[in-house]
This record gives structure tokens, C-alpha cells and sequence, in this order.
């Protein structure tokens, strides 16, 4: 797949830390529908689009194979993977044993700062949810600072390292889902209550309800697949 840029599009990425910064690219590209589940990754061609040489492209694929996100196919290249809805849900099932131990972790281990920065994103995040129009990249960037503020609290590096995996596995799935949520009013008036609530178990150190509020809502989410991923799977 060759993808249309615009101009504004094609500035070329700085030298330092150049398999990082490409990686990134292609995250941003797959968070904004440019690159979709199942396109081919030729790397001549995106080492051209991005004005650097292959070398530091082939690093950036292999780090989203090793996400889980890419996958090489003997005599046909490589691939973005099309996740199927027992993918998904096998996901949700992960990040609903992981996150909320991390969130209570979290909770009995904030400091000041770190719990004035969640709510400083919680601001943030309320107020890109409730624009009139909606950017779904801000929103969902915006939700991920939010957990992963909470969760790097924690302390709980392997936990963190491993929930982050799975929520670079959903990436492109989650912009998909993410807006259809975005387009109903009660469904983001929901978000912002769901958000609220990790705070205000944050700030009154209450674990047991952070832990539980964070399991309720992400095995909810995996329950919830059928009404909001209409065309998103090959047999729906």
C-alpha cells in the first residue's frame, strides 16, 4: 500500500533515534486510517515516503511484529494484522486481569504530583470529548495518557510494559470503535463518568473500588463488542 500524503504531510524525520521516530509515524498513520488491518508494509516504499533509508523502517516493522500488530508471511511480505473479534475480546480479557491490579497499585502508591497530573489530562480530556468536532486521535491519545499516568504509578514496570502491548494491539481497532462511541452523547457523557470515578477513588485512596470500577468497565467492554463494531470484523 502507498499512502497519500499531503504536503504537510512529508517532512522528513530528524536523524537521532531514527527506528523510534519511525515506529511512532507509523502509529500515528495507523491511529489516523492511513495504514489499515491488512495492508502490506514494503519498506522501500515507506523508507521514501519517510526520507530516510531502509535500515531504521525494517526496526520500526520489527517492533510492531513484536507487538503484535505486524506479521511476516513467507513470499508475501509483511502485513498489518486484521484482528477477529475472539482477538479482540482475548484482549480485553488480558487487560481486565492486568489493569486493575496496576490502578490498585497505583492508588495506594500516588504521590501529589503524579495524582494532580491525572487530573490536569481528565480536563484535557473532557473537553476534546465534549467538542462539537471531534478529533478521535486526541481523544483516544488523551484516554491513554490518562490510564497510563495512573498505572505507571504503580510502580509495576513488567505490568505497565505488558499492558501497553495490548493497548498498542488495539490501536487501529480502538480509532474504529473510539469513533462510533464518540458519535452518541450518552456514550460520552459515560466516558467522563467512568473517568471521574478512577479519580475520585484516587484521591480518597480507596483501592479495593479503583480495582473493581476498572475490572467492572473493561469486562463490559469486551460484552459490549457486537453493538459498536458493525462493518469492523470480515463476518459482520
Amino acid at each position: 500500500m502507498r499512502i497519500t500524503m499531503r504536503d504537510d504531510d512529508k517532512t522528513p524525520l530528524k536523524k537521532s533515534k531514527l527506528p523510534e521516530q519511525v515506529f511512532d509515524q507509523l502509529m500515528e498513520w495507523i491511529m489516523e486510517g492511513k495504514l489499515s488491518m491488512g495492508d502490506k508494509l514494503v519498506t522501500d516504499d515507506l523508507a521514501e515516503q519517510l526520507g530516510v533509508s531502509r535500515m531504521p523502517v525494517r526496526e520500526a516493522i520489527a517492533n510492531l511484529e513484536a507487538i503484535g500488530l505486524a506479521k511476516t508471511i513467507p513470499y508475501a511480505g509483511t502485513k498489518l494484522v486484521k484482528l477477529e473479534k475472539t482477538d479482540v475480546q482475548e484482549i480485553y480479557l488480558a487487560r481486565s486481569a492486568l489493569e486493575p491490579i496496576a490502578a490498585r497499585f497505583a492508588c495506594i502508591r500516588i504521590t501529589p504530583d503524579q495524582l494532580e497530573k491525572v487530573e490536569q489530562i481528565h480536563e484535557e480530556y473532557k473537553k476534546a470529548v465534549m467538542k462539537d468536532e471531534l478529533d478521535p486521535v486526541e481523544v483516544y491519545q488523551l484516554n491513554r495518557r490518562f490510564h497510563f499516568t495512573i498505572y505507571k504509578a504503580s510502580g509495576l514496570k513488567r505490568i505497565c510494559e505488558d499492558v501497553e502491548k495490548y493497548w498498542d494491539n488495539l490501536a487501529y481497532f480502538k480509532f474504529i470503535y473510539g469513533q462510533k462511541l464518540l458519535q452518541n452523547q450518552e456514550l460520552k457523557e459515560d466516558m467522563i463518568r467512568e473517568h471521574q470515578c478512577y479519580l475520585d477513588a484516587l484521591r480518597e485512596g480507596d483501592s479495593d473500588r479503583l480495582y473493581y470500577e476498572q475490572k467492572r468497565n473493561l469486562e463490559k467492554r469486551a460484552a459490549d463488542l457486537a453493538h459498536y463494531t458493525d462493518g469492523y470484523f470480515e463476518n459482520e
